[in-house]
């Protein structure tokens, strides 16, 4: 299926434009590649995608997410959410090893959280902490800031280790 550009040989997604040798010649397929480069530009934590730092001292360095809890076909992740992860990259010596399925929190993402009173909070990197089935933490310290709003979501342990609450 061919589509028909109306602003000469370009097609626009938003910031993105295809451009064509003629008008008549942008196919459903560069349609398609103009809409998977928008969407990607909003990545929170993609699912089978970017890779998350570990925020806490179990073991494991850099997760990669492959499944978020609770959802059928959900693509991104946001603060709070459980997700089955795999370990890419892990401590020696350490109970969890490499290539290891477990469950996470996300507790840091770069893409911004917004709070009710208009506050905006968004970090550096996107991490996660390793939990077990009931959702405490495997490990013992949890490093960096993270937001309240894990309390409300019923991880007040994860809350009472860290050094700081935003």
């Amino acid at each position: 299926m061919k589509g028909i550009s109306y602003r000469g040989n370009h097609i626009c997604f938003g910031r993105y434009a295809l451009q064509a040798l003629e008008p008549a010649w942008i196919t459903s397929r560069q349609i398609e590649a103009g809409r998977r480069a928008m969407t990607r530009t909003y990545a929170v934590v993609e699912k089978s995608g970017p890779h998350l730092n570990v925020a806490d001292n179990s073991g494991a360095r850099e997760l990669m997410c492959i499944r978020i809890i609770g959802t059928s076909n959900r693509r991104y992740a946001n603060i709070g959410d459980v997700i089955v992860a795999v370990i890419k990259e892990a401590v020696p010596n350490m109970p969890l090893e490499r290539s290891e399925v477990i469950r996470a929190v996300i507790v840091r993402t770069c893409k911004e959280l917004k709070r009710d009173n208009g506050m905006i909070i968004r970090y550096d990197d996107n991490a996660a902490v390793i939990v077990d089935q009931e959702g405490n933490p495997k490990g013992t310290r949890i490093f960096g800031a993270i937001v309240r709003e894990l309390r409300q979501l019923n991880f007040t342990k994860i809350v009472s280790l860290a050094p700081e609450v935003l």
